[in-house]
């Protein structure tokens, strides 16, 4: 069952309304792991999958960039880390995109046509993309080749 937005909250199929499409979210992963099986498969929202891999594969310019910036006490190693970060994240990103594309038979769209311009130093903008992933993955399909895609990315 589709989760969805109205004007009197969000509801998981006709279960609702919940204050937030977490919490009807969570209803409805809780019903599929309680045994509920419905016909078609759970529509997969587009939207947030097209702004997780929009900044993510976007993060790996920012760290490029980050990368080439870096100097004083411990560059070499913020230096190499930035290195390993921005040439891992694209294929690791990709899998996750394809995944989801091939799981529900859709393409992704749309992506993010403007991101933020990023002024943080390469340690705080880690963190800040650690907190994202951890947060945006519960709003990512939940199927278990997704999750362990993302489980690839998870820092």
């Amino acid at each position: 069952m589709p989760i969805r937005n109205t004007n009197q909250g969000w509801f998981w199929g006709s279960k609702g309304p919940f204050p937030s499409r977490a919490k009807a979210l969570q209803v409805a992963r809780a019903a599929h792991a309680a045994g509920f099986k419905e016909e078609s498969i759970m529509s997969v929202d587009l939207e947030t999958c097209g702004e997780f891999v929009g900044t993510l594969l976007h993060s790996a310019t920012v760290t490029h960039f980050q990368h080439l910036s870096v100097e004083g006490v411990g560059s070499d190693a913020a230096h190499r880390a930035l290195n390993e970060y921005y040439d891992g994240i694209v294929e690791l990103t990709d899998n996750v995109a394809e995944c989801v594309q091939g799981a529900y038979d859709v393409i992704i769209k749309p992506y993010p046509s403007v991101f933020e311009n990023n002024t943080d130093e390469p340690l705080s903008y880690m963190r800040k993309l650690r907190s994202y992933v951890r947060v945006t993955r519960s709003m990512m399909p939940a199927d278990s080749e997704i999750q362990n895609e993302i489980d690839s990315i998870a820092m």
